[in-house]
């Protein structure tokens, strides 16, 4: 029996549009996540993590996404 191989992919996403001091992004980013996810979903890779690498004035406004997939 052979171990299982995965391979990752990891992107940064960023709602598109200006942004002003005190918005609420929260929406905008939960759809990117959304769509991003299921894009990927189709070609086989699985969420496996989500991790804030960018905020301004305290906001999240960039996310890194990390997905896996069994290799072939």
């Amino acid at each position: 029996m052979f171990p299982m191989k995965y391979e990752y992919k990891s992107i940064s996403l960023t709602p598109d549009g200006i942004r002003v001091k005190g918005d609420d992004i929260t929406e905008k980013l939960a759809m990117l996540i959304n769509d991003e996810c299921n894009n990927y979903s189709k070609d086989g890779w699985r969420l496996i993590s989500i991790i804030p690498s960018l905020r301004s004035e305290g906001a999240v406004v960039r996310l890194l996404v990390t997905f896996e997939r069994e290799s072939i």
